[in-house]
Parts: structure tokens; sequence; C-alpha cells
């Protein structure tokens, strides 16, 4: 039998990965990590205003490294046998496109400008857009957003738009649509750019962009008019249709073949975010939690259609048919910082490092700085005089998106030093976390299972028992470093017909449990009390908040 495989392309926020699989057995052959350049450099960022972009040729130069880099270490035999290629991005993540479906900072006259390129996940410069879009939605014969959560976020599609269009004026003077990225890799390696051929993800229009069936696709073009007539129009230059990643977009174009070193006949499948490819990486099942654990969180559900009815879940980031499985409704949430949190913490300690005069030897320290203080974990002495936080250093993502919010720490005292300091950042990260159980299951979507993936759950014991203890619930870790991937190697697999349904790649390919981590009773009933405070002090701040 002729070996097949497939690649998996996981675009995250500082770089790109690939991941080369046996398409019949979920065997990882080879995996290539690809940082982009610009945006190592802090180009087009201004973290002051919360503007994070990112340049879309930064982006293919990525791509092209980090595929062409799998054949030195397995050899241009092997390439050959890549039959599919998957693609998750993070999200929402929008590019303006004029009428050919060219993205505008490729073209000359937009080369540096911010708002033609990449509006990042992160980005809240749109907080203003999204509070409208909510209100008017609040007030309209349909409240568009209640299978959003009931609240549209900033972090989303359409208030993105909103702000670059109100923000400039040569933009808003050239865009024919708008694309995520997830949708915008797959429709260039194909060639299907086009907004007449461009093929948007059911992951993307249903969580972000507010299709859903019951409305029948996108909100009418009078409510976004209505928000704002700079919308006007935009809902027919995006279209209805939506298409789930079993699907495939079309094959390599010849001149992406003939860089990428593939084969023209490679199907690439419909793209999707990068925290529902992975909890299809992960094996995800019938009300299984998947957590995707990086610089934020996403956490993702899927249910049968039958348990979840018409029901809409509050306070979420979005349920969609088809957005995770084909089959079954996909539920979002999340929290906006997880990692980025710790790194936040690690680069205030780190300050006094500058004063060496040794880049080299600042440098050494700065990285013994997070794995030194999680050793410090182990053994915590905890009580519930221990300083205290919220994980809002980034606004809320979940429960009730609100990108307002910020974070405080309290219970400080004369004695609070690094580690207990550096032990609230992480136990507020667990108790968001269990904020997001509780929406589900004060809800009546009961979780089975709690899965734990991506780099923080494999590199971190100390973190990954902490979140157990808090959420009080056993948590499963994955094998695979890249379940991100691997999940979009396995939609390649049923793209390319190597399996005919996405249920049955998954039992032949997602990873397996590595580890399980029981919840310690003691700690989980300190914790417990621990929580009710965390929630105090949340109260606190947004009925501050509410009062600006």
């Amino acid at each position: 039998m002729t070996q097949k495989t497939v690649i998996g392309v996981d675009f995250g926020s500082d770089s790109v990965r690939s991941l080369l699989i046996d398409a019949e057995t979920g065997a990882e052959l080879a995996s290539c990590v690809a940082e982009y350049q610009d945006w190592k450099q802090g180009k087009y960022c201004q973290p002051d205003a919360q503007q994070y972009r990112q340049h879309p040729a930064d982006i293919l130069k990525a791509l092209t490294r980090c595929i062409t880099d799998l054949q030195p270490i397995v050899g241009a035999e092997m390439m050959k046998t890549v039959v599919g290629i998957g693609v998750d991005t993070t999200g929402s993540t929008p590019i303006a496109i004029d009428h050919d479906g060219t993205a505008l900072a490729l073209k000359e006259e937009f080369a540096v400008n911010p708002n033609a390129m990449f509006v990042l996940w992160k980005d809240h410069t749109a907080i203003i857009e999204a509070e409208q879009l909510t209100a008017k939605a609040k007030s309209w014969s349909i409240d568009y957003t209640q299978y959003v959560g009931g609240t549209y976020s900033s972090e989303w599609y359409w208030a993105k738009l909103l702000h670059v269009l109100r923000e400039d004026a040569q933009v808003a003077a050239n865009i024919h649509s708008f694309v995520e990225m997830c949708d915008w890799i797959p429709a260039t390696l194909t060639g299907t750019t086009s907004p007449a051929q461009l093929k948007r993800s059911r992951c993307a229009s249903g969580h972000k962009i507010l299709w859903h069936e019951r409305w029948g696709g996108l909100p009418e073009d009078a409510f976004f008019t209505a928000v704002d007539p700079l919308l006007s129009g935009f809902v027919d230059r995006i279209g209805q249709d939506s298409y789930t990643s079993d699907v495939s977009v079309g094959q390599l174009t010849a001149e992406w073949a003939e860089q990428l070193g593939l084969s023209q006949t490679v199907q690439v499948a419909v793209g999707a975010f990068d925290c529902h490819m992975g909890a299809v990486g992960a094996g995800v099942t019938a009300n299984d939690l998947v957590k995707v654990i990086g610089t934020s969180t996403c956490d993702i559900m899927v249910v049968d259609y039958d348990a979840i009815g018409d029901k809409a879940i509050a306070g979420i980031c979005g349920q969609v048919d088809g957005s995770v499985i084909p089959g079954m409704v996909g539920l979002e949430a999340g929290q906006s910082a997880f990692g980025d949190f710790y790194a936040w913490y690690k680069r205030l300690l780190a300050w006094p490092l500058a004063l060496l005069g040794d880049s080299q030897l600042a440098e050494s320290v700065e990285a013994k700085i997070l794995p030194e203080l999680g050793k410090q974990l182990a053994d915590y002495p905890l009580s519930l005089k221990q300083p205290l936080a919220t994980d809002w250093v980034n606004g809320r993502r979940t429960p009730h998106a609100n990108q307002r919010l910020t974070t405080a720490i309290s219970q400080l005292n004369l004695g609070s030093d690094a580690v207990d300091i550096f032990h609230a950042v992480v136990e507020a990260t667990a108790f968001g976390a269990r904020a997001i159980n509780e929406c589900f299951e004060t809800q009546d979507v009961p979780i089975n299972r709690v899965i734990a993936i991506g780099g923080i759950s494999r590199k971190s014991a100390v973190i990954m028992q902490l979140c157990a203890d808090v959420m009080n619930k056993p948590l499963e870790v994955k094998a695979s470093d890249q379940c991100c991937a691997l999940g979009a190697g396995i939609f390649a697999a049923v793209a390319a017909g190597v399996f005919p349904d996405v249920a049955t790649a998954q039992q032949a390919l997602a990873s397996k449990t590595e580890s399980v981590f029981e919840p310690r009773a003691d700690k989980a009933a300190l914790y417990g009390q621990r929580y009710q405070r965390y929630q105090a002090l949340g109260g606190f701040i947004e009925t501050s908040v509410a009062k600006e």
C-alpha cells in the first residue's frame, strides 16, 4: 500500500508550526516551527493602545519556511506522499481585501499601513464598536448575539471591521471585504481568494461573524447599517454560505506546489480556528471540555443536537453547528490571558536585569524566572490570607465578555514576596477556568471530562495540578505537543478522502492521554473558599468599571 501523509499547519500568535502525519496511523513524522519576523520585532503593534497587527507577507514567509523545512528531515520522496493540508489560525484575525481578493497590505500603497493588515485576535482597539454592536442587537427585532453568549466582543470580526473603517479612510475607500486568516490561507494556497470563490469556514462564520442557521446565515444588512452606514453592503460581499472543515477548498496551485515541494494534487481543507481543531486533535467527544492553553485559553465542547436543542448558552463565545465536528454543535469559551499573565509578571520581575549591562546574562537569568517560580509553587503554604488576583489582565472573554476589565491583586502586605504574587497570578488563571466550567454547568451543559492541551499543559505539572485542585475535577493532559496541528491534519485526511468522516479519523489519529491530575481534597476545599473571594473581588472591580 502506498503511504499517505498529511500536513497540519497551526498558525499561533508568535509562529506557525507544521506537522507531517502518517495519514493512516497518526504517527507524527516531523515538525517545524517558523517565527513571524516582523511580529518578533514588534512592528505595527502598539501594546499601550492594545493594537496588535500582523503583516500578511510575514505570515506567508513563515508558512513557506515551516513546510519547506520538513523536507531536509524526511526527504523529498516522503514529501511526495502528502495528500492533504489542513490549516488552523488564531481568531478572530481578519484582514481587508480588494475586489480580486488581494490583501490590501500586499499592495504597495498599503505595505506599511497597520489597518490594512491582519487584526490579531487580542487586538482590543474596537471596544467601543463592540459595545455599539451589542447594544443595537439588544434593541433589534432579533438579538443576533444570542448564540455568541449575549455580548459581542472587541476581539471579533464586525467590531474590528467597523473600527478599521472609522479609523482609516484610505482603507475604507479600497476595501471590498474582510476575511479571517483561517479562510485567507487556504484560499491563497488554492488560488481562490476571489470573493466569488472564497470558502468561508463554518467555525469563523458562526463564532465571530454572527452566522447562524436560525436567521438563514448572516444578519440582515439593515442591522449593520443601523449600527453605522460604513458597514452597509458587507453582508452581500461576504455571502451566506459557510463550510465545515472536512470539505476541500481545492488543490494547491502550481506555484505553491513548486514553492513548497509538494504535489499539485494536494487537497487543502477548509480552515478553522486553532482551538477548535485542537479539540479534534485531542479526541474530543460529546460533553468533553478541551482547554487549549497558551497565551490565552480557548475552551471547546461539542454536544449532541438533542442535548442542546434550541437553548442559547449565555456568556460564552458561541454555539455553532459543525464548528468543531460536523454533525454536532460546537461551544466555545475562553480566557483573554493565561500564559500572557505569566509573561507579564516575568517582564515585571526582569526589569532590573537591564541594569546589568550584559544582555547575555540578562537573557539567561530571565529564562530561569518562571521555571524557578514554578518549583516554588510545588510546596506553597496555601492559606486564605495569601495574595489574591483576578485573571482579567487583558480583559475577560468568558463568562460574559468585557474587555474593559482590568486585573487587581489584593491581600498584599509587607511580608508578600515574589512567589506569593506568582501564586496569585497562576491561581487567578485557574479560577477563570473554573468560572468557565460553572458557566456551562449552571446552564445544564454537563462536563464529562476536562482535557488540557497546549504548551503549558505539558511543561508544568505544578500548574496543571493547581488547576485540577481549583476546578475540583480530574484534568487529562494529552501526549502531543501539537494537538492543533494534529487536528488540522485530521481534517486534511478527511478532505483528501483517506477517512470517510472526522470521528473515524479521530479514532486513528487523535492524541492519546499522557497523564491525569486528580484533585487533592484538602487543597480543593481551601481553593473553594479562595474562589469565593475571587468572585467577590471580581464583582467589586466590575462594579467600579461600570461606574466610570
